[in-house]
């Protein structure tokens, strides 16, 4: 039951991630149907881990799992994405100094 949860906030986490307009992991973000199916995972990914541990210690350990599903793909993808590149051509910097 708890990996079912953890897939569940961890899918809704990442349709919210990918319907967003300023991500960075497709040309294109996926349609609002996605986002709302994200609402609904997160949602009742909440409200398993509130059941399953009781509301304390479930709503906490949702807000970490989600949390971590909220920062690290996309810290991974932005990186990736807009990772600083040597640029190609010449090897200085303005006044044409080797660095």
């Amino acid at each position: 039951m708890l990996f079912l949860l953890v897939a569940v906030l961890l899918t809704g986490t990442a349709l919210l991630y990918l319907s967003d307009r300023q991500q960075r992991a497709l040309a294109q973000p996926l349609p609002a149907a996605a986002r709302l199916a994200g609402v609904i995972l997160v949602v009742g990914g909440f409200a398993g881990w509130g059941w399953l541990l009781g509301p304390g210690v479930g709503l906490f350990t949702a807000c970490w799992v989600f949390a971590l599903g909220a920062m690290v793909p996309p810290m991974l993808v932005g990186h990736r994405a807009d990772s600083y590149r040597r640029p190609s051509g010449r090897r200085g910097g303005a006044s044409g100094e080797a660095v």
